[in-house]
């Protein structure tokens, strides 16, 4: 790596000159940048994995995306693989949307296309990634993420969590906290769930109710209450909480 690199975090992919190359430091690995030129006006940006020799991700960037992109990097730098083979990813696509934080439902199933890619929408922003690592993140104005994750080391978790990282840039203010309340943990026999805090327990053939329920948001808050109630209304005032200092 280049000893004057900077930090990502203070850079500003804008003032690059044509064919400017430029590295950036993050908390973990570097990140390698080009400015094309004008009359085809983008970054190019190639990401390492954690051991700073493999690139795992390449990803282009156009000027209405460049006040997002340091922010994005460094959120792939962290979540990138250890190392990087080049071949693609073996990870299932069809589980990063049950994975994503930055997705408003699940019940309504997980439509693929018949190319593989899996996709989703939220308020202001939606997703869609390939196979084969491929990743689009689009804003209803005009901002694009995209690139390639590279390697087969990037599993569905690693991929959901870069998904999240962009989504939460491009979306509606109000998509940062979309709240979700679980199902109550329900009927079990006693002695096959240590964990079980019994609350709100009756009695059904030998079997113990549990009404405890999670909730969580995409902000990755996360809370279990006693009851669904409890667990909606924990959801409702960590919403309010949450977005009453933001601005609408």
């Amino acid at each position: 790596m280049h000893p004057s690199a900077a930090a990502l975090d203070t850079a500003n992919l804008s003032a690059l000159s044509d064919r400017q190359q430029a590295w950036f430091t993050t908390g973990r690995g570097p990140v390698f940048v080009r400015r094309y030129t004008r009359e085809s006006d983008f970054v190019r940006a190639a990401v390492r994995s954690g051991n700073r020799r493999d690139r795992a991700a390449l990803l282009t960037l156009h000027p209405e995306a460049y006040p997002l992109a340091p922010a994005w990097l460094a959120a792939i730098a962290e979540t990138a693989p250890e190392t990087a083979d080049h071949r693609h990813p073996s990870a299932a696509m069809s589980s990063v949307r049950l994975l994503a934080r930055m997705t408003p439902d699940h019940r309504n199933g997980i439509p693929r296309q018949l190319d593989g890619s899996v996709g989703w929408s939220m308020p202001g922003a939606s997703a869609r990634v390939w196979p084969d690592g491929r990743i689009e993140l689009r804003s209803t104005t005009g901002a694009e993420l995209a690139g390639r994750l590279e390697g087969s080391e990037w599993d569905q978790w690693k991929v959901a969590a870069v998904a999240d990282a962009g989504l939460r840039l491009l979306c509606a203010p109000e998509a940062r906290h979309l709240t979700r309340t679980g199902q109550p943990s329900g009927w079990h026999r006693p002695f096959d769930r240590s964990d079980s805090a019994g609350l709100g327990r009756e009695r059904k053939g030998g079997q113990v109710y549990d009404g405890s329920t999670v909730a969580s948001c995409s902000c990755g808050w996360r809370v279990t209450a006693e009851s669904q109630l409890g667990a909606r209304a924990l959801a409702e005032q960590h919403r309010r909480e949450a977005t009453s200092g933001e601005p609408m």
